[in-house]
């Protein structure tokens, strides 16, 4: 175990206030990537507490101060624990036993008092450096110290039994070595490819929240490289990841995301259909970000798959009225990826869409000047079933200009509407 005494980390007042609270009872550490920051001079991360300290001791002796402390997770010894703005999470020093899987998640916690113990259930020397708030110094005992000297990103034992226990830190691993432009150790690397099947077994939202952090990487911190995401995503090729992200293939070409960063998600999506070449690609879109894929949100989902579908329908020249009556909405972002592809085709686009706004053409049934309250009020007998494919009809002639948007005009064609003859 290495020792140093001459690094002192930043502390507010209220978290040194904490310490000598708790300083008859144990010592209290910060540790993980507050502690690396502060030694690389950035900031940008939050603050992790550790000690030998079980959740019910911290509540029990921190009842009568103005300190808050709540439950994040029982099982794995987490509280956050409060006061004013601040907020910190505190954690037990435990250790983990792990399935076979790689699934990020312990089957088995066992609480502990030696921070020795507590170190072997963390990933990367840099992010295992403990700081004593109280002594204020530095505890290393996996070397991370001289692993930030070198800018290195290296798991702690050997890099088999950190990947074995979770495949997420593969990703962690790319991630954070783009963030803080840091290589990764060879050996490091090298396992962590060979062992890149243990993705397959950690839960697609895990995998999405960790894809969005890696295509942020360039605004992270203010030491983070304008392509960091770029870098990060070519280790994927180089590692043959793309296949445990619901693609059939496990290398693409980035040609749309390092010529777009307005929307990196979509731009990566894009070049993963093309890639995969889907018979269909909102079937497949729907697939690879549903409930079994990465796990986006409905309305999440209905976004990416709009544009992205948006921008392919375009390449394949879908008539203005349909395209428009689909992706309005969102043409401003789909407009960018066009433009990128083929110049000529945006404008084309790009003109009958300004026709729209400058002439407040209606596009959707919503834009319409009635509604169905008009046509039950002025055609009772017509079963509801059929209000909205008469308001579609409505809605296409509107747009076709072969009457107009007022409501004169659209309650005289509900009255003349014979809906048993369509």
């Amino acid at each position: 175990m290495r020792m140093k005494t001459n690094i002192k980390i930043e502390v507010s007042p209220n978290l040194e206030k904490l310490a000598k609270l708790l300083k008859n009872k144990a010592e209290l550490f910060i540790v993980g990537g507050y502690v690396r920051n502060q030694i690389l001079g950035i900031g940008g991360t939050d603050v992790d507490l550790c000690s030998k300290l079980t959740p019910e001791k911290i509540k029990e002796f921190l009842k009568d101060t103005n300190f808050v402390v709540k439950d994040k997770n029982k099982k794995l010894g987490t509280v956050t624990i409060s006061i004013g703005k601040e907020v910190y999470e505190h954690t037990t020093f435990r250790t983990e036993v792990y399935d076979d899987t790689g699934r990020h998640c312990p089957i088995a916690v066992n609480f502990v008092d030696d921070i020795r113990q507590d170190a072997k259930r963390r990933d990367f020397t840099v992010n295992c450096i403990y700081y004593s708030i109280t002594k204020q110094r530095i505890i290393d005992i996996y070397s991370g110290l001289y692993d930030l000297e070198k800018r290195t990103i290296k798991t702690i034992e050997t890099p088999q039994f950190v990947f074995n226990n979770d495949g997420l830190r593969i990703l962690r691993m790319i991630r954070i070595a783009c963030e803080l432009n840091f290589k990764i150790d060879k050996q490091t690397y090298k396992t962590a490819t060979l062992m890149s099947y243990r993705l397959k077994d950690i839960t697609g939202i895990r995998k999405q929240r960790e894809l969005l952090l890696i295509l942020n990487a360039k605004n992270k911190y203010s030491v983070s490289k304008k392509n960091a995401h770029i870098r990060a995503l070519e280790y994927f090729n180089q590692m043959q990841l793309f296949s445990a992200f619901y693609s059939s293939v496990s290398k693409i070409k980035l040609k749309m995301v390092k010529k777009n960063d307005v929307d990196l998600l979509c731009a990566l999506l894009i070049d993963m259909i093309n890639a995969i070449n889907p018979d269909c690609v909102e079937y497949y879109l729907k697939y690879m970000l549903g409930s079994k894929g990465l796990d986006f949100t409905t309305k999440q989902q209905e976004y990416l798959i709009n544009v992205v579908c948006g921008y392919f329908d375009a390449l394949n020249k879908l008539n203005n009225k349909n395209y428009f009556f689909k992706y309005f909405d969102n043409f401003k972002t789909i407009g960018r990826f066009i433009t990128i592809k083929n110049r000529f085709l945006f404008n084309r686009y790009n003109f009958f869409y300004k026709y729209i706004v400058n002439y407040n053409v209606p596009i959707t049934i919503k834009d319409l000047k009635v509604s169905g309250e008009d046509i039950k009020k002025y055609k009772p007998k017509m079963p509801e079933k059929y209000y909205g494919q008469l308001l579609k009809e409505l809605l296409n002639k509107v747009f076709d200009g072969e009457i107009e948007n007022t409501k004169e005009q659209l309650i005289s064609e509900i009255k003349a509407y014979d809906y048993r003859n369509n």
